[in-house]
């Protein structure tokens, strides 16, 4: 039997739920058939064609694990492909993300010395960040709706983005894995600024 979601987990399960019932009816038949062409290597052709409505496209990305109130940038960038950017800025409006990346350490499942190598980067990085994000897997769909949410908090923006690598690579998300993509990205000081960090905490 599935474990029963925590009451605040829920009511943001809720007001997802009714997010995607909005966008699905702001959605033209145009824009559905734009969007259904743009998921045909992920979903079958048997069942694009049982596909009427954005809602069941939504529960066929859930299903596929592509979907959910805390990974929203793969719908987001199929609503910037369908031209409706109206939509996808409603999209990276949904607060329940942060919600979530709210949640103690143990639940989200970090690894021991992330949070202090996340403010050292927070301190340091400045504008690359985005650069570093990229290099952590983020597309430019979720790279613009961290910037929507966080217009004028740089570190806010860094913040979300390095949480949502956690989030995405649970046990994988690493002090050494962050350091090994901060050299990559030629930020050796900033990663050599980990370092000394994670020394000083021990």
């Amino acid at each position: 039997m599935a474990a029963s979601l925590r009451p605040d987990m829920a009511a943001s399960r809720m007001r997802f739920n009714c997010l995607l019932n909005e966008i699905s009816r702001g959605l033209s038949a145009q824009n559905l058939e734009a969007l259904k062409f743009l998921c045909k290597d992920e979903i079958g052709k048997r069942k694009l064609e049982s596909i009427d409505s954005g809602t069941k496209l939504f529960q066929q990305l859930e299903e596929l694990n592509l979907l959910s109130p805390q990974r929203t940038a793969t719908l987001g960038t199929l609503l910037a492909e369908a031209q409706r950017p109206d939509l996808q800025l409603k999209l990276a409006a949904f607060p329940a993300q942060s919600d979530y990346l709210q949640l103690p350490v143990s639940e989200v499942g970090a690894q021991p010395g992330l949070d202090d190598a996340f403010d050292v980067i927070c301190n340091e990085i400045g504008r690359d960040w985005r650069m570093l994000a990229r290099k952590l897997g983020h597309n430019e769909a979720l790279l613009q709706q961290i910037e929507y949410k966080h217009p004028r908090n740089l570190r806010e923006q860094i913040r979300e983005a390095l949480k949502e690598w956690q989030i995405t690579k649970g046990k994988e998300a690493t002090v050494d894995a962050l350091i090994a993509t901060l050299r990559s990205c030629k930020l050796n000081l900033v990663a050599d600024s980990v370092k000394e960090e994670l020394y000083k905490t021990g």
